[in-house]
């Protein structure tokens, strides 16, 4: 006979907890039951069946939590740290009771603090896992870094914010891994290729900060707390493995010279190149995380001497910015292209060349009224800059000059597929990528056609008699040259085999094939819905 099994010990009501009994088991309050969770990334799990988890059998809406999920918390050691600050924080109101300045002032000095080094190393084993997870931690650190200090933002986390972001972009601009730019509302989106991972980050417009009410900003310091130290151990890998100083240092003689105050603002400046280690015997090994190079992505859209070709897109371009432009973007931006940029001495430290300077392309403005203009530079609004990174070619300067109506900024994250309706500014943007990949091409092909030898034209025939035509009737004769349209037959054999795929298909997915079919005809007709409404968009603004 089997094990009898008993109401209750198996099944969902031993495998979920809810969270109030998971509370009361781990002896700790809702905000540090909240804390720990969010730093060890438990999150809450809905049951398919509340009745059968409920000991009571009640439907009722509670928040439920894996029992393996629980007892995985029990064995923290950042528990211990949290029974350890509410002793403090008993101790330091048994002290003000007493009106003990003393006391009050030997116990806050020994306070208590925790460090989630381990549970960093434990969530992320190796290297590119972290990579994988960094996106979120970065748009987190940079909205940190813009932050005023209050109660619920302490300086010191606002102040590390700003120190660990700006060494992500200075690694940034030394290997020229930014790939896409692109300007929202809500802030500046970019994309990055580090390591062969593409990681994507916002960071926020720089306004005067309001504060919100209806945000919890404990819960989002306990994120900024994890992601910060996440983000300390990428910075040091990143480093490391390219050969770069870190914290990082900049190249410039009279740099020694100069406070720690005015070396910080160069840091954020992001002007200068960094210093990097000469030999690599110099490095130490690091621990932190195992680098898994099987599983890095190597593949890319661009070759190789098109992807040289865009990471110095702007090299040779001198650019100068005016007061009002943002300038940490255009600079972060620019550099990572193999431009020069500077701007007014008085607006900030770490500018390289005046205004006056006659070597300067081109000067970013975004107000009309300039006092003194030069003939040998443009005169530019920001947005050129961005498209042309987006393209991934220089594009026109005209449209972009001051007062010009600017082209819509298009984003470089959406893909147009089959069928969708594609924006006319897109299509023209294509044809100016195809014409200067073309003419990149043909460049290549009059150097190897330099270097090859000249093919000889062949001899005129002769007409023959019969005669002869009789003898040599098992002769070779010269075919004509039929020219092919390799488009066409691309495109036929395409539908040859879609027609045959569609045979293929069994009749119990029949219905799905036809329910997908549906959709692209209804994207179809959204797509010439949306032509339609372009055309006469543009015929009353004409």
């Amino acid at each position: 006979m089997g094990k009898i099994r008993r109401k209750g010990q198996s099944g969902a009501r031993v495998a979920f907890v809810t969270r109030g009994q998971a509370i009361r088991r781990l002896q700790l309050s809702l905000k540090d039951f909240r804390r720990i969770c969010i730093l060890k990334g438990i999150h809450p799990v809905e049951p398919k069946n509340k009745k059968k988890t409920n000991s009571t059998g009640s439907s009722s809406n509670k928040t439920y939590y894996l029992h393996k999920d629980i007892q995985y918390l029990s064995h923290e050691p950042i528990i211990w740290k949290f029974w350890d600050f509410k002793i403090f924080m008993r101790r330091v109101v048994r002290a003000k009771g007493r009106k003990d300045s003393e006391s009050v002032k030997r116990i806050r000095e020994n306070k208590p603090f925790y460090k989630v080094d381990h549970i960093v190393r434990e969530r992320y084993p190796t290297f590119i896992d972290a990579l994988r997870d960094i996106d979120d931690g970065l748009s987190l650190c940079f909205l940190y870094a813009m932050f005023p200090k209050s109660r619920s933002l302490p300086l010191e986390l606002i102040e590390l914010s700003r120190r660990l972001t700006l060494e992500f972009l200075h690694y940034v601009i030394e290997t020229k891994a930014l790939r896409k730019v692109f300007i929202s509302i809500k802030g500046y989106y970019y994309e990055a290729d580090i390591s062969g991972q593409t990681v994507r980050w916002v960071v926020p417009h720089q306004f005067v900060f309001d504060r919100i009410s209806d945000v919890d900003f404990q819960v989002m310091r306990t994120f900024a707390e994890f992601y910060v130290t996440l983000l300390g151990f990428v910075n040091y890998k990143l480093y490391a493995n390219n050969s770069l100083v870190y914290p990082p240092k900049i190249i410039d003689k009279s740099v020694t010279e100069l406070e720690d105050m005015d070396s910080e603002q160069l840091v954020a400046a992001l002007n200068k190149p960094l210093t990097s280690f000469i030999n690599s015997d110099q490095l130490t090994k690091i621990d932190d995380f195992e680098e898994d190079i099987e599983e890095k992505n190597n593949s890319s859209e661009l070759s190789f001497h098109q992807l040289v070709k865009f990471q110095n897109l702007f090299k040779g371009f001198k650019f100068f910015l005016n007061r009002e432009v943002p300038r940490e973007s255009l600079v972060f931006v620019i550099r990572c292209f193999g431009g020069e940029v500077s701007w007014d001495k008085s607006l900030h430290i770490g500018s390289t060349f005046d205004e006056n300077d006659e070597t300067i392309t081109h000067q970013i403005v975004d107000r009309e009224e300039i006092k003194s203009k030069y003939m040998n530079r443009f005169y530019i609004q920001p947005q050129w800059v961005f498209d042309c990174i987006n393209a991934q070619i220089l594009l026109p300067v005209q449209q972009y000059f001051i007062g010009a109506k600017l082209p819509p900024h298009l984003s470089p994250f959406v893909t147009e597929s089959e069928g969708e309706y594609v924006p006319p500014e897109r299509l023209a943007l294509k044809k100016l990528q195809s014409n200067e990949f073309e003419s990149n091409d043909n460049e290549d092909e009059k150097e190897l056609q330099e270097s090859d030898e000249e093919i000889p034209e062949p001899k005129p025939k002769k007409k023959k008699t019969d005669n002869e035509s009789k003898d040599n009737e098992m002769s070779v004769r010269p075919g004509l040259v039929v020219k092919e349209d390799k488009e066409r037959l691309r495109k036929q054999q395409e539908s040859e085999e879609k027609r045959l795929a569609v045979l293929m298909i069994p009749k119990k997915k029949k219905k799905l094939y036809s329910k997908i079919m549906f959709g692209k005809k209804r994207s179809v007709r959204e797509a010439e819905k949306l032509k339609t409404k372009r055309k006469e968009y543009d015929r009353k603004h004409k």
